[in-house]
This record gives C-alpha cells, sequence and structure tokens, in this order.
C-alpha cells in the first residue's frame, strides 16, 4: 500500500508526464479492446445453455461448382443424421424465408425461419411469453415471435398469445415469444419469428410439391448438440460414416455428399468451408494487429518513462543512500508503471467499448433485415482488458525501473552528475525503441494501405453490368393474399405506369438483385451429358422479365433476349433459358449453345431450350470468379419480384414515387430494399467487408503512425536537450545553426532510415499472410510499400525536424545556464 500510495502522489505531482503516458496506454488498449470487442461480436457463443456443445453440420459435395454454398441438407437427410448418428442429444435444422405479416391493418416485413419441431428444445431455449412448440400444428400454424419483432410490432403486449394473425395471407397463431437474449441461430440476423418446417405448407402450399420428401431439395442448414464427452472429432468421423451409409442407400441423389462437423460460432455466417478455415486465421491476425498497437504504445510509454528515470536518478541516487534496495526501487517503479497501464486500460476499455459501438452501429449491410450485433463488452472483453493492462504495467515498469536502480549514486549526486547522467548505452536503447516505432508503424500502415487498395479496386471491378442510376424495390402480393391472377395484374400495371414516368428510361421485373441475400440455383441436368461424381452440376439462376438485360445493362453477346410471350409460354408450349458466356464454356466447350437443351431442379422436369447468351458479370460476391449462371424467364405465378428502375438522373429520387405508385395499386402491401442499386452493393456480399477491413486496418495504421511520430518527435527532442551544453561550445567556436541543424536531423534521420528498413521487411513477411484475403490486389504490391515508406519517412523527418531547428537557437550563454 506504501507503494500504491507513493506512485499515485508521485504520478500525481507529475501531471503533464502521466496525462501523456495515459492517453498513450489509452489509445493503445482501446484499440486492443475495440478490436477483441469486435471479433467477440462476430464469434461469442449463442446466448444458450450449454453453447459450448452446439456444433454444426455442413455438407459438402465433390466437384461443386458453387464455390461451397451447398452446405445444407434436405429434410429426409437432417432426419437420418439425427436417427443415425450416435454423437449427438440432438439434431435439429432451419431455414430462412422472407414474408409479411398483417394483424388488424397493421403490417410489416416478415423474416421467419421454419425450424425443426426440436429446435427450441435442442437449444434449450425457454419461453418469455407462452408455449414453444415442439411439433407441428397444422392449419392454422404455430407461430412463435422473436422478442424484438413483438416488441415493435405488438408493443410488448403480453395478450398477444393466442391472437391469429396472417403470414403471406394464411392464418397462424401466435403461441410464444423467444427470449430477449435470443436471436437466433442466423449471424447478426435477428428473427422475427419461427414456424416448424412442416408447418411451412400451411403457409406456402407450394413447398409441398418441392421440398418434402424430395432428397434433391437440400435447403436446411444443420446443427447439432453433441453428447457430453463427445468431440468434435468423434462427432465429425460419426457423421462422415452415416453420410456413407446413405450414399449407399441413396444413390440416385445422395452419391458424392459427405459432411463435416464444426463448432457453431466457426459455422457463421454460413459453414462453408472457406469461412470456417478462415476464421482462426482472420481472428489470430486481427489480434496480431491489435497487439502491435499495444506494443507501439508501450514503446512509446517505455520511452517516457526512461526520461522520466533519467530525471529521477538524483531522486533515486538518494533513495538508495538511505538504505533503499535495488528491489525496493524496482517494486516502486513497476508499481507506478502498473497504475498507469490500469488507469490507461480503464480509459481504453471506455475509448474501445465507444469505438465499438459507433463501428457496428455504422455498418450497413444493404438490406432491410433485421440486422442486430450485440456490441455490449462481455466479461471476455473485460478480461482481455484487465490481462493486457496488467501485462503493459509490467512491461513498461520492470525494464526501465531496472535501468534506474543500476544507477551510480556517487555519480548522480555529484555536481555534474545532470549533466552526464544519461549515458551512451541509455540513449541507444530509447534510439532502438523509437526504430521498433517506426518499424512497427510502417507494418501496420502497408497492411492499411493494402485494405484501402483493396476497397478502391472492388470499387473499380467490371461488374458486367451497369449499377448506376439504377434503383430496385423488393415486393410480394403473397403477402396480402392476392392470388395469381391478381399479382399478375398488380405487376403489369406497376410496370406500365412506371414505364411511363418521363425520367424513367428503362423498367423490368426479376426475382432477385446481384450480390443480395436472394439468390436462386439448383442442379442442372445437360442433355447428353451424363452426371459424373454422382451429383449433378450445381448452378445459381435467376427469373427475369422482358427488358432485363436492357435494364441492367449486359449485353446478350449471341442469341436473343426475352420477350413478353416467353413468360406466358414459360409453363405451356416451348420452355427456354439464357445461358452466360461461362455457362456456354463450360457446358459446351467449343460449340454454340444456342438450341442446346438442359434441365434444372429434376432429371424428370421439361427440357429448356438455350436461345441467348449473356456476358458475364458478378451475381453473389464482388470478387467471385467467372461462373456458370442461368436466366429462366418469370413465371407468371411467381409472387415475391424485384422492380428494377434506370433513371435518366438520380435514381434515389425515384424512392417516393416510387411507394407512392405502389400504395396506389396495393395499399396493404408491404415494400422492401427500396434502394440504388449502388447502396445495395455496398452490402454483405458488395463492398462492406472491403470497406469494414479499409476501416479497421486504416484506423489502427493511423494509431500506429500517430504513436510513431509522437516516439521520434519525443526521442529527438530529449537527445537534443541532452546535448544543450555541446551545441553552446559547438556554436561558440564557430558552428553555423546549419551545422547543428544536420547534427541533429541527422541523428534523427538514421533511426527513421534503419525503422523504414526494419518495418519494409516486416511489411512482406505480413503481405504472405495477407495475400488470401486480399483477393482484388497484389499483397506485395510495391507501389504500396513505396509510396507509404515516402510518406512516413516524410512525416518522421518533420518531427525530427522541429527539434532540430529548435537546437539551432541555443547559445553559449544559454549552455552555460542549463549548466
Amino acid at each position: 500500500m506504501n507503494d500504491l500510495r507513493q506512485a499515485i502522489r508521485f504520478l500525481w505531482a507529475h501531471k503533464s508526464f502521466t496525462v501523456a503516458a495515459v492517453l498513450t496506454l489509452a489509445i493503445g488498449l482501446g484499440a486492443n479492446a475495440a478490436l477483441f470487442g469486435f471479433v467477440d461480436v462476430a464469434l461469442r457463443p449463442l446466448a444458450v445453455p450449454g453453447a459450448d456443445r452446439l456444433v454444426a453440420i455442413a455438407a459438402e459435395t465433390r466437384d461443386d461448382l458453387s464455390g461451397g454454398f451447398q452446405y445444407a441438407f434436405s429434410i429426409d437427410a437432417m432426419n437420418d443424421l439425427r436417427q443415425r448418428t450416435s454423437s449427438f442429444d440432438e439434431v435439429f435444422g432451419t431455414m430462412l424465408r422472407v414474408g409479411g405479416l398483417s394483424d388488424e391493418g397493421r403490417k410489416a416485413q416478415f423474416y421467419f425461419a421454419p425450424v425443426s419441431d426440436n429446435y427450441f428444445q435442442a437449444l434449450g431455449i425457454t419461453p418469455h411469453l407462452g408455449r414453444l412448440f415442439t411439433r407441428s400444428s397444422g392449419s392454422p400454424a404455430a407461430l412463435v415471435l422473436g422478442y424484438s419483432f413483438w416488441m415493435r410490432q405488438f408493443g410488448g403486449d403480453p395478450d398477444v398469445i393466442g391472437r391469429q394473425v396472417r403470414v403471406d395471407g394464411r392464418p397462424a397463431v401466435i403461441t410464444g415469444v423467444v427470449p430477449k437474449s435470443f436471436r437466433g441461430t442466423f449471424l447478426a440476423i435477428e428473427l422475427d419469428g419461427y414456424v416448424t418446417i412442416d408447418d411451412l405448407k400451411v403457409l406456402d402450399p407450394d413447398v409441398e410439391r418441392w421440398l418434402y420428401h424430395n432428397r434433391r431439395a437440400r435447403t436446411v442448414q444443420v446443427f447439432a448438440r453433441l453428447r457430453p464427452g463427445v468431440s468434435v472429432a468423434e462427432a465429425d468421423a460419426d457423421v462422415k460414416r452415416v453420410m456413407t451409409t446413405l450414399e449407399a442407400a441413396h444413390a440416385d441423389t445422395d452419391t458424392g455428399i459427405t459432411a463435416r462437423v464444426v463448432p457453431e460460432p466457426l459455422a457463421r455466417p454460413l459453414p462453408m468451408r472457406a469461412v470456417t478455415d478462415s476464421i482462426p486465421v482472420v481472428r489470430l491476425f486481427s489480434l496480431a494487429i491489435a497487439a502491435l498497437v499495444l506494443f507501439l504504445a508501450c514503446l512509446n510509454v517505455a520511452n517516457l518513462l526512461f526520461v522520466r528515470a533519467t530525471a529521477r536518478q538524483r531522486e533515486l541516487a538518494v533513495r538508495a543512500a538511505l538504505g533503499a534496495t535495488p528491489a525496493r526501487l524496482v517494486r516502486q517503479m513497476v508499481t507506478e508503471g502498473l497504475v498507469l497501464s490500469f488507469a490507461g486500460g480503464a480509459a481504453g476499455l471506455a475509448l474501445g467499448q465507444w469505438v465499438t459501438h459507433a463501428f457496428v452501429s455504422r455498418i450497413d449491410i444493404g438490406a432491410d433485415m433485421p440486422f442486430t450485433l450485440d456490441a455490449t463488452f462481455h466479461w471476455p472483453v473485460f478480461a482481455y482488458s484487465l490481462v493486457a493492462a496488467v501485462g503493459t504495467g509490467m512491461a513498461i515498469g520492470v525494464w526501465p525501473a531496472w535501468r534506474a536502480s543500476r544507477a551510480d549514486a556517487r555519480t548522480a549526486l555529484h555536481d555534474g552528475g545532470k549533466g552526464v547522467s544519461d549515458g551512451v548505452d541509455r540513449q541507444r536503447l530509447r534510439q532502438v525503441l523509437v526504430v521498433g516505432q517506426i518499424a512497427g508503424s510502417l507494418a501496420l500502415l502497408v497492411v492499411a494501405g493494402l485494405f484501402v487498395r483493396s476497397l478502391g479496386a472492388a470499387r473499380q471491378v467490371d461488374l458486367g453490368f451497369d449499377a448506376d442510376r439504377l434503383i430496385t424495390v423488393r415486393l410480394d402480393p403473397r403477402q396480402v393474399a392476392y392470388d395469381e391472377a391478381r399479382t399478375n395484374t398488380f405487376y403489369d400495371e406497376l410496370l406500365r405506369r412506371v414505364r411511363a414516368w418521363p425520367d424513367v428510361e428503362r423498367a423490368a421485373l426479376a426475382f432477385s438483385v446481384p450480390m443480395t441475400y436472394l439468390v436462386g440455383g439448383g442442379p442442372i441436368f445437360v442433355e447428353g451429358r451424363p452426371t459424373t461424381g454422382g451429383q449433378p452440376p450445381v448452378t445459381f439462376l435467376n427469373r427475369v422479365g422482358r427488358d432485363y438485360f436492357a435494364t441492367m445493362g449486359i449485353p446478350i453477346v449471341r442469341g436473343r433476349a426475352f420477350v413478353d410471350d416467353d413468360e406466358q409460354q414459360t409453363s405451356t408450349t416451348r420452355r427456354i433459358a439464357i445461358v452466360n458466356e461461362t455457362m456456354a464454356a463450360e457446358f459446351w466447350p467449343g460449340q454454340d449453345p444456342i438450341g442446346k437443351r438442359l434441365r434444372v431442379y429434376d432429371p424428370d422436369s421439361p427440357l429448356l431450350e438455350v436461345v441467348g447468351v449473356a456476358r458475364d458479370s458478378k451475381y453473389v460476391l464482388i470478387f467471385e470468379a467467372p461462373r456458370p449462371f442461368l436466366y429462366l424467364p418469370m413465371e407468371r405465378d411467381t409472387s415475391l419480384r424485384t422492380l428494377h428502375v434506370r433513371a435518366k438522373g438520380d435514381p434515389a429520387l425515384l424512392a417516393t414515387r416510387l411507394e407512392r405508385e405502389v400504395a396506389d395499386l396495393a395499399p396493404d402491401l408491404p415494400t422492401a430494399d427500396l434502394r440504388t442499386l449502388r447502396q445495395s452493393m455496398a452490402g454483405l456480399f458488395g463492398y462492406l467487408i472491403f470497406r469494414l477491413g479499409a476501416t479497421q486496418a486504416g484506423g489502427m495504421g493511423l494509431v500506429g503512425l500517430a504513436l510513431a511520430i509522437i516516439g521520434v518527435y519525443g526521442v529527438v527532442s530529449f537527445g537534443a536537450s541532452l546535448r544543450t551544453r555541446e551545441i553552446g561550445i559547438r556554436m561558440a567556436l564557430g558552428a553555423q545553426p546549419r551545422d547543428v541543424l544536420d547534427l541533429i536531423l541527422g541523428q534523427g534521420a538514421r533511426l527513421v532510415a534503419i525503422g523504414i528498413a526494419v518495418g519494409l521487411a516486416a511489411a512482406v513477411a505480413l503481405s504472405r499472410v495477407l495475400a488470401g484475403f486480399l483477393p482484388l490486389v497484389d499483397a506485395s504490391d510495391w507501389w504500396t510499400y513505396a509510396l507509404i515508406a515516402a510518406a512516413l519517412g516524410a512525416m518522421a523527418l518533420w518531427a525530427c525536424y522541429l527539434p532540430a531547428r529548435r537546437a539551432t537557437r541555443i547559445t553559449a550563454m544559454t549552455a552555460l545556464r542549463h549548466e
């Protein structure tokens, strides 16, 4: 306690030193807390009992052309895993649907999950209100509401239990509300409600035709709860054994399909191998970058402590002369370091929490989905910050304290001791620390530069379509119980009105928008090309209407686009399709694809004739390689459609009129995802990942830069002050200000040059790790390295120049007074 009191008294007496050290540590520890907090937000376990035993079971298909998106199972396969595996207490599954909920004149978009009937039981969820289903209910469907949707749509009314509402125009009865802490099993998407998979056919009778007892309809994401004592590796072997059995039992549908088991946090947002394999690397890399920032902060504070220890030589010498042992002196200064680090840690934790909240709140996924991330700091963040603060305190306190405790009391107490107390070895140590700051800062800035370059490169990617002057809005008349005839009348009239606007160039309908969460796809069966490997190739597809290609600016490079008659005939007489260039080259190499035929979804479905080839474009991800893609005509019974409108000017100006036009034609119909295409593409499947990377890396780089510049300035300035007597003598002997400037600036320039050289070497090593996360830029881009090194060098030299210029004003009289 005596050491603590003395430390607090000393730090209070030297407020400028204390404030500088605490702020520096707050920046370093705050950056760590913010980055660790963001990683924790994305990867923290679900708020359910025994979350550590939850795993995802991800399907894998041999020769998967979808890029890993075939991770789901059929309902029958999920049930087989539930019955035949021995490693799990429960196996359960979920899907994601977009619909509309109406109740007593209120209407709302409704993102809900059809789930297996053991979903809540497997997760250990107890209701906040009412009861949670354990089996299907039939008609009307049993509906469980999400907590936030219940509060938002029903004002938290407890009498909602038992109320009948309509989901997509079909009756459903609210039976319960999930607890506030449970947001569902989709990352960052807080679901509005839940029904059983069996009850889905009550809300959408069409699914009975293709979903149930169809092993090719692989739409269910599967999870499981491990039995106590069973490891992930043992469960993985068990699942592979079962999949081998299913492959033999269902050779026509399950051949070539295997599966793997991964811990649930690694299956976010999707249980694709590319995601699950990269999450640990991303987490490690993020924490390494945060640790580098903290290291730079520690170097800065260590330099401050070395300076302070030099100034305290006489004090420490007096203490030693009065009987204080070296261990006692070390303990005192370590205590001061710990007090500094705890103060900096508290400030850093507050700063980190604010940054995390601000960062998360500004994330726009480019869609109207109920996006939410719990940015509240949980105990792992506090524990991490505490450990970081203690470690920092020890790191910045022990070495300067040990160096100070070895001071020669006779030298320090000598009258001239003040002028010689800072030895060459101590100056060299401070210089080494500055070199480390510059090197670390350069490495951080190179990482930031590469991420910023990747964002710029993403915005310059050839999309294959013209994203400018486009606005889209998603509609689904089924949500308000429109039948097929009324739905078609609505869309025909809406298109007629919008196309007649003088500031509209073109308009068209399609099922989905490129690079958004709505994407269709399925297996294809090419005529004359037998399936190899057991599973047919899977391709993404979109249903589009007349003028879609012209509206999107996608050229038809061969054949023709769709016309009005194609929509009328697609379910009666001639069935047609348009393929992209990659699909044509993949399945009909060296041949004219026009007139070729294929089937979609099922080997017994009607043949489709290829009538056109569209230019390749981006469909799912902005950095995807060219992939096969199929366009089908818009079917007249398709209810959910997206209106695409190309404006002659600013498309955002059309938003209000589009809402009014829809409301005039269908007053109860909700609109969704009313955004310009550029706004949509800024979301999850577009630029968002690049923007997040650039923001995080850029922020860390700027922090590192600030710390390095402060460190350079501090060392050169302090070094110049120690040479006051020498400089005065030089000036008295005829040295010119230019000579003094060269002397001091040269000292700093050498440190900067060495730091940049070391930093470039470190940046090259980092680039090898980064290569897999920067698909659009060369991680060894020497232009980036050169520009950042030049910029850092110029700023560091400016930091050296300021104290050097001040040193030129020293006179002999000043030197004598200093002595």
